[in-house]
C-alpha cells in the first residue's frame, strides 16, 4: 500500500490471510463495501456468531472428524 516494510504490516498481512482461511473469502469479495472489509466482518461476529462466518468446509470437515474419533462414523 505503498507504506513502508514493517513487521507490523507482515504480521496484519498474516492475520488477514488466516481470516481468508477460516472464512473462505477475500478481502477483495463484492460483499466488503462501503467501509466493510474482511477484518471488521470478523470482528463483528466474533465470539458468538463464529459459526456464521467460518468456511461451512471447515466446519463439515470438523465433524467428520469428531465422527471418527468417536467412532460413530
Amino acid at each position: 500500500m505503498g507504506s513502508e516494510v514493517s513487521t507490523s504490516g507482515d504480521v496484519y498481512s498474516y492475520g488477514i490471510l488466516l481470516l481468508e482461511m477460516f472464512t473462505g473469502k477475500r478481502p477483495t469479495d463484492e460483499m466488503f463495501s462501503d467501509g466493510l472489509n474482511l477484518h471488521n466482518y470478523v470482528k463483528m461476529a466474533l465470539p458468538e456468531r463464529v459459526e456464521v462466518i467460518a468456511d461451512p468446509i471447515l466446519i463439515q470437515q470438523g465433524e467428520e472428524e469428531v465422527q471418527h474419533i468417536d467412532g460413530s462414523f
